[in-house]
């Protein structure tokens, strides 16, 4: 890295980047040209009464200095703050990056984190950009407003299928080949936020952005804080930008990648099937009126399920894995199978293990309270209804004990070979979502996820934990990343869950990829999407019985026995060598 100053300018030579820095500007250069030039000035603002915020606003000069220390440099610019004692923004440069982040002095509840913003309650919004097209891994069921946005426009979209997604963005600029990359990222314990946003506004003409972060009045300071930092880098593409982001957080011990030798049984690779769109199909098909999936909730039934490995041995489809899907269970909340549904749940997983060979997994509906008492809930008040708190002592030995009925082979226990977590966009956010320990956003969902994981080790090793999360934060913890849903409506359902896997590899390295079902609505669609279901993880069927979209016919249910046949040779050559 090459340093030096000219005329109270700092200049900075890197690897793949160049910096220009001096009081009122931080110059982002790539291939030579200023693609950004950042404002150091950014606000920390605090919660206000009731839904009000207050304002963090410059009350003082910027006094700017910087370190230049071995090669490495850093860069800090002090200012007079409104609402703190005092105020630093602090740039470090490494060879692939340089942070950025803000450390405040003063006590107060945070409520937004700007980056980059400049003065706004003086009138002076954002940053000069010159970068055009933005990409963000926030991927949607119906395809809209995907991923690409132009850089004009803000960029705040909570992520539905992927929670937590990667907090990063990548722009494209027009004569540069290089992304220029942005990624949001803190110490483990620190994430108490759920969403990094892309924000713009006009000034004189000129738009200008920034971003910012919430956290929503759960990270209280008293004393020194510093906020959750901004990684500045290039990437030669979108992917590439979301690879260097992962790999800092693995390189930087905060998050941990599965072990390359963990043991994993056959059974966890399929193929698998799942019953969801079959329950609808199944009430469809036997004189049912049901006009939506919800309503097909109560045949999670052992009628449906027994059919379906019936018809699934009829066809010489021969899965590792069956998902019971919701609703096997009376309450969400206290997971206790439905006796008029399930009469015997454990005889049932017994059969289709000891006379099939399929091991039984449970769909698992995250934070829904139905059924518990007031005393293990939290508040979600984007939502206005209460949810599972994680921290809750006595929510978490109630979950302990749900696990251990729903996964031990004990007398009395179903017997269960692990579960698919689901529903975790019912994540509680905002002011008001306030937990047990004062966890908040990723911290509380990464407390759930890691104690259900742990808890279902201990219980059973050999369960098989498949759930969405979609950050590294979370790679430990998950056995099984499950693609998620698919619109039915789409046509490009290889397309969608091929991007999406590539998202998943670049966040979490080494778990093993549930490839969701096909919509069964258009035959081409479904039929190309089974046959290549294989080429990116585990095939997963979702449906055997006709559906009132599409009926497939004994060539193709030949097609996809032969695909599967294939798929299983090629996992037992991997276990033979």
């Amino acid at each position: 890295m090459y340093t030096e100053r000219k005329e109270g300018t700092y200049f900075v030579k890197a690897g793949s980047y160049a910096l220009a820095l001096a009081e009122e500007r931080i110059d982002f250069l790539v291939a030579g040209e200023v693609l950004a030039s950042l404002r150091p000035v950014s606000a920390v603002n605090t919660c206000g009464e009731g839904d009000k915020e207050n304002v963090d606003a410059e009350t003082g000069p910027v006094r700017f200095s910087a370190v230049i220390e071995g090669g490495s440099a850093a860069f800090c610019w002090e200012s007079a703050s409104s609402l703190w004692e005092k105020k630093e923004y602090i740039v470090r440069c490494f060879e692939t990056h340089f942070e950025y982040f803000i450390r405040v002095t003063g006590r107060g509840a945070v409520d937004t984190v700007n980056y980059f913003s400049g003065n706004l309650a003086e009138g002076r919004p954002g940053s000069m950009y010159e970068f055009d097209l933005g990409f963000t891994p926030i991927v949607t069921v119906t395809g809209q407003k995907q991923c690409y946005f132009s850089a004009m426009e803000s960029q705040e979209v909570f992520s539905y299928l992927m929670v937590p997604p990667l907090f990063v963005y990548s722009f494209s600029t027009p004569g540069v080949a290089q992304k220029m990359a942005f990624g949001l990222a803190a110490e483990r314990g620190e994430h108490n936020f759920t969403q990094f946003n892309y924000k713009t506004r006009s000034d004189a003409k000129r738009r200008r952005f920034w971003f910012w972060t919430d956290q929503s009045g759960h990270t209280v300071v008293d004393g020194m804080w510093e906020t959750p930092r901004v990684l500045c880098y290039t990437a030669e593409s979108d992917l590439a930008a979301l690879q260097a982001y992962s790999d800092y957080y693995y390189a930087n011990g905060l998050a941990r990648q599965k072990p390359p030798g963990e043991r994993r049984p056959r059974f966890w690779y399929g193929p698998m099937t799942c019953g969801w769109l079959e329950q609808y199909a199944y009430g469809n098909r036997h004189g049912g009126s049901y006009k939506s999936y919800d309503e097909c909730t109560a045949l999670a039934c052992e009628e449906v399920y027994r059919n379906l490995v019936r018809q699934l041995k009829e066809k010489k489809l021969y899965p590792t894995l069956m998902i019971i899907d919701d609703k096997w269970q009376q309450t969400y909340g206290d997971q206790t199978p439905n006796r008029d549904q399930w009469p015997d749940l454990r005889g049932f997983i017994d059969w289709n293990r000891e006379e099939n060979g399929i091991y039984t997994m449970l769909w698992f509906k995250l934070w829904d309270a139905e059924g518990l008492p007031e005393e293990m809930c939290m508040w979600d008040p984007k939502e206005k209804r209460p949810v599972a708190d994680p921290t809750n002592p006595k929510y978490r030995a109630h979950l302990k004990e749900m696990l251990y009925h729903l996964l031990s082979g004990d007398e009395g226990c179903c017997n269960a070979y692990g579960l698919k977590l689901d529903y975790a966009f019912w994540q509680p956010v905002g002011r008001g979502a306030d937990s047990y320990s004062g966890k908040y956003g990723v911290e509380l969902f990464l407390e759930l996820i890691s104690y259900i994981y742990r808890c279902a080790k201990e219980i059973k090793p050999e369960a098989v934990i498949n759930c969405s999360p979609c950050h590294p934060l979370f790679a430990e913890f998950c056995d099984q990343a499950r693609l998620h849903d698919y619109y039915i409506d789409l046509r490009r359902c290889y397309e969608e869950f091929k991007f999406r896997k590539e998202v998943y590899e670049a966040a979490m390295p080494g778990v093993l990829f549930d490839t969701d079902g096909a919509a069964f609505s258009s035959y081409r669609d479904t039929m190309r999407y089974m046959r290549l279901a294989p080429t990116l993880g585990i095939p997963d069927l979702y449906c055997i019985s006709p559906m009132p979209s599409l009926e497939l016919g004994d060539d193709d249910w030949a097609c996809v026995s032969e695909v599967w046949a294939e798929y299983c040779r090629r996992i037992e050559r991997m276990f033979s060598e």
